[in-house]
């Protein structure tokens, strides 16, 4: 035997701890993911710019780990260079659309992709070996089951009681609950309020998603796995105690995903095992139980839902008008397709885009189609498109080709674990518990979202999951055809509820994607795992470490720099103290020229400043505001209503000509932008009857009216909307529009037609 030299066991001990040290690193940050859950709009507002920090910087350290130790191997496969590859070429759709479009939001957007590309590199270099990667999915598999239990208690407890101090409180207590709820227009009827209610009516748990469907399409995948690991645990594990425990496991999570009500899930879950079943014939006998068995567990949990009064028969008979909602937005999201063919509309612009597509039926305005191949298209393009499924169809010759080659020798295995050291199962487990006070630590630091309480039962519960599971980490077996699966039922969810670019959905298809195509008791092939050259790995250094600069530069610090004056900005606002907010937002613009909030909530306190005074160096720096404003998004048709309504406040206020033309070329600009919109096109009438077009009101009001005759939505109708519904501070008691301010928008219209005529 040879002995090695001091130096280099040095090397070894050097690589091993770096190595190690890699691996909790990034499960922390993969077990942070499910407590930062930013939606599509979050993630566009840069609500997540200290996860994209983290994975870059832990793909910095990679590089630097490639440079201390030279033996270290470079793991070569198609999947990850397609998706690094991908990431290019969305700079196109970024930079494509920055002159329409909100360039912030794609910035924001196309970081966080590139933290998606760089976890999944880093899945494929660090996570080789079986026991590891079980170790992994208990932690995910414990942060699901302690989420699932928050989910129950919210939805037969938390929810009811909130939905009792509201509706048994006096209308002043109401009104105090949806303000403190970000909705200034309190009315009975409104859109705003309408959807309060209907909001905490429903009994749908969201734990820490913004949506019901990303709780259950953070659930679906893990539960697919935990079913199909109880079917087949291994040899050494074929013992009640322990299927009762995994049983225990998966009924505590299907109860939580049918109380989502999210028919999309629970059909994902059922179309994999079937697909499954279909495709891979080793897998069949294991489908027909997973069949039997979810059948089962489906029939359980169902008549829980019914006794517990948290489901009924709308769960089946609203699945239609759920298929007739979601083909509405696949329709207008394929017209978007089309006529952005090539590059998309870049990435965060989909939901101001969407409104130039939307129907005259369709029930909202969406911020993502609800479907992963047409949210790539719409964003980027085709060639991103094609480049993704590419990561997915070379993913998958990887996985039958690990499939025909699996080896289970001890030779294998040790050579392996040679390469690989592995990682005790307690440290896996200590950093699930470290990503899990991460994600509150970086929730806390930044927009505060969660309940400390939520931790104070997530936590308790990890542990005893992490229990339960531990007989199965050191002595169970994880089939690789499960792991792909779980990833088929991820896959399947997010072609109807979409979410591809949610943080917390999307790292779990990454993650499983990652563990079934990695080598477990399987050798490499040659060339496939490779020493580099020095100029290679001081190439891949470069660009790693290049990455959390840029991204710093870019967005985390313009970002949170401007998020703090923000939040001092609406502090002040709160104590009617407008110069120092003034000085703040000022600030704010300063740190982050790009950031439309500020811009927005600035040219706010000029305007309420304008409610005393009509200051000509005032109204100056106001219209300048409003101006690069909208050039900043010039897409956005929520902006040109805002300065719209502002305008002509200003005209009915002071009797100025130039706020007249700036309100009535603002509501065309919007008309364009939303032409299916019965409400924009009645403001827009109103525009033109005091600018004396009496001809174009009256199509304007017809246009509306026959808009308004096809919208099935009774909140959106315009006998229940009014002219301005936006509380403007500042401008309380003035006379709005017409001499009845309580007047609908279809009372308006006819008296507007009224006074035409009389003219």
């Amino acid at each position: 035997m040879i002995e090695e030299s001091p130096v280099q066991t040095e090397f070894a001990e050097r690589q091993t701890t770096w190595f190690g040290a890699l691996q909790l690193m990034l499960i922390a940050l993969l077990a942070s993911t499910a407590f930062l859950t930013g939606d599509g709009p979050a993630v566009a507002e840069g609500m997540t710019t200290w996860l994209v920090l983290g994975f870059t910087l832990l793909g910095s350290f990679w590089g630097i780990y490639q440079i201390l130790c030279p033996t270290v191997r470079f793991y070569r496969q198609w999947p990850a260079f397609l998706l690094s590859l991908s990431m290019v070429a969305m700079l196109v759709a970024v930079f494509g659309n920055s002159d329409d479009g909100d360039f912030r939001a794609s910035v924001n957007s196309w970081w966080q992709w590139v933290a998606f590309a760089v976890g999944f590199l880093l899945i494929n270099q660090l996570f080789h070996t079986e026991r590891v990667a079980r170790g992994i999915i208990a932690v995910m598999v414990a942060i699901a089951v302690a989420l699932s239990c928050i989910g129950i208690y919210d939805s037969l407890v938390k929810i009811p009681e909130l939905r009792s101090e509201y509706f048994a409180g006096t209308e002043r207590q109401r009104v105090a609950m949806l303000q403190d709820a970000g909705i200034s227009d309190t009315r009975v009827g409104s859109p705003g309020r309408y959807h309060f209610e209907s909001r905490i009516q429903s009994p749908e748990p969201y734990v820490t998603f913004a949506l019901t469907n990303s709780l259950a399409g953070f659930l679906a995948p893990w539960f697919t796995l935990l079913l199909l690991t109880t079917l087949t645990p291994g040899q050494q594990l074929m013992r009640k105690k322990e299927i009762f425990k995994l049983l225990v496991l998966i009924g505590i999570v299907a109860f939580c995903m049918v109380l989502t009500k999210s028919r999309s899930a629970c059909c994902a879950v059922a179309l994999s095992v079937l697909i499954a079943g279909v495709f891979l014939k080793s897998y069949r006998t294991v489908a027909i139980k997973a069949t039997v068995v979810l059948g089962g567990i489906g029939c359980v949990v169902f008549v829980l839902g019914l006794l517990t009064h948290r489901l009924d028969t709308k769960i089946l008979t609203e699945a239609v008008k759920s298929l007739d909602f979601r083909m509405e937005y696949w329709e207008s999201s394929t017209a978007m397709a089309t006529d952005n063919f090539w590059m998309g509309v870049g990435p965060g612009n989909f939901r101001d885009h969407y409104t130039l597509y939307k129907k005259v039926a369709a029930s909202e305005s969406i911020a993502d189609p609800h479907n992963w191949p047409l949210e790539i298209l719409t964003n980027f393009g085709v060639l991103v498109l094609l480049l993704i499924c590419g990561v997915f169809a070379t993913a998958y010759h990887r996985f039958t080709v690990l499939t025909h080659q699996t080896c289970e020798s001890e030779v294998n295995a040790r050579h392996l674990a040679s390469r690989f050291p592995e990682l005790s199962a307690n440290k896996i487990y200590l950093a699930g518990v470290v990503g899990c006070l991460l994600g509150l630590l970086i929730d806390q630091l930044s927009y505060a979202l969660i309940p400390l309480s939520v931790f104070y039962v997530a936590l308790p519960v990890f542990v005893i999951v992490i229990f339960l599971l531990q007989g199965w980490v050191d002595r169970g077996v994880l089939n690789r055809s499960h792991v792909l699966v779980a990833f088929v039922c991820w896959l399947l969810n997010l072609m109807v509820a979409g979410g591809i670019s949610y943080p917390g959905v999307a790292f779990s298809g990454w993650l499983l994607l990652g563990l079934a195509i990695s080598s477990w008791r399987v050798p490499f092939k040659p060339g496939e795992h490779v020493l580099m050259p020095k100029s290679q790995r001081w190439t891949i250094l470069a660009i790693m470490v290049s990455l959390p600069l840029l991204a710093f530069v870019t967005s985390h610090r313009p970002v949170t720099a401007s998020d703090y004056h923000l939040m001092n900005a609406r502090f002040y606002l709160s104590q009617n103290q407008l110069n120092p907010a003034a000085k703040h937002l000022q600030q704010a613009i300063e740190d982050d020229p790009y950031g439309i909030d500020a811009h927005i909530l600035y040219a706010n306190v000029l305007f309420m400043k304008l409610s005393q005074s009509a200051d000509e160096e005032l109204m100056s720096e106001y219209e300048t505001l409003v101006s690069q404003t909208l050039m900043l998004n010039t897409k956005s048709q929520m902006n040109f209503e805002l300065f719209s309504q502002q305008a002509l406040l200003l005209y009915q206020h002071y009797q100025l000509p130039d706020a007249l033309e700036r309100a009535l070329a603002y509501a065309k600009h919007e008309s364009e932008l939303y032409p299916e919109n019965a409400y924009i096109w009645a403001r827009l009438a109103v525009c033109q009857y005091y600018a004396g077009q009496l001809s174009e009101m009256e199509a304007s009001i017809e246009r509306a009216l026959s808009l308004d005759a096809e919208n099935p939505h009774l909140e959106f109708k315009l006998s229940n909307r009014r002219l301005l519904e936006a509380d403007f501070a500042g401008w309380k008691g003035h006379r709005v529009y017409f001499e009845k301010i309580d007047e609908s928008v279809e009372q308006c219209l006819d008296h507007l037609r009224n006074k035409a005529k009389q003219q």
